[in-house]
């Protein structure tokens, strides 16, 4: 059964070939709301790769991590015109570009997240951005940072007392700290490694899921 408001979990496929990305939500199906296409995946094999997925476990919703900085509009329709439900757009792109994404979405039928990766003031700029109506936003510690003492929940904490639209929050996340994650506002939990990584990723899924499912 799908859920359609939130709490979500967003499961991140990160690898490299459609095959492995294929095997890994047969495994997990259906303990995730949202299948993310990673960017690595995009990069090495296109959107091809969502196609596949989505055929596979056509009843969750699709986001591909296409991380737009520029060329919006046409960028986003090639993922929506693929199959996506969802797209991403850095949030440090020009926000001319993040509307044309955003008109994209609108005529598709989809939705655009986007990524506060890296934003000099992510509080700030996510104001801007729900002003220009954007709908979710993503609170992200970037995979190369999350070895750091950087914590993504303090400035999801933060975005939160600023902003009403939905908020994801990535990097780093497992069962351990899904639960502080809600409970400083997020409305989206993505989640990659800490079920990925596990010799049983269905049951690592499961476990998160049904923590976000009694939240």
């Amino acid at each position: 059964m799908t859920r359609d408001r939130g709490p979500l979990l967003q499961l991140a496929i990160d690898c490299l070939t459609t095959g492995e990305a294929v095997a890994i939500l047969e495994q997990v199906y259906p303990c995730f709301d949202i299948a993310e296409v990673g960017t690595p995946l995009l990069i090495e094999e296109g959107l091809s790769a969502l196609e596949a997925l989505k055929s596979c476990c056509s009843d969750r919703r699709y986001l591909a991590d296409t991380k737009i900085m520029d060329a919006g509009r046409i960028e986003a329709s090639s993922a929506f015109g693929r199959g996506a439900d969802l797209a991403t757009v850095l949030a440090v792109a020009d926000d001319l570009t993040i509307r044309q994404a955003l008109d994209a979405a609108n005529e598709q039928q989809g939705q655009i997240m986007v990524d506060l990766i890296n934003a000099a003031d992510p509080v700030e700029r996510a104001r801007q951005l729900e002003q220009m109506g954007v709908e979710i936003l993503c609170v992200h510690t970037a995979y190369d940072r999350q070895a750091t003492d950087v914590d993504p929940l303090a400035d999801l904490e933060r975005i939160r007392s600023a902003v009403s639209c939905q908020l994801a929050v990535a990097g780093g996340l497992g069962l351990d700290t899904v639960g502080m994650a809600l409970d400083r506002g997020a409305d989206i939990v993505v989640v990659g490694g800490a079920i990925l990584n596990q010799p049983d990723r269905r049951a690592a899924a499961a476990s998160i899921y049904a923590l976000i499912g009694t939240s």
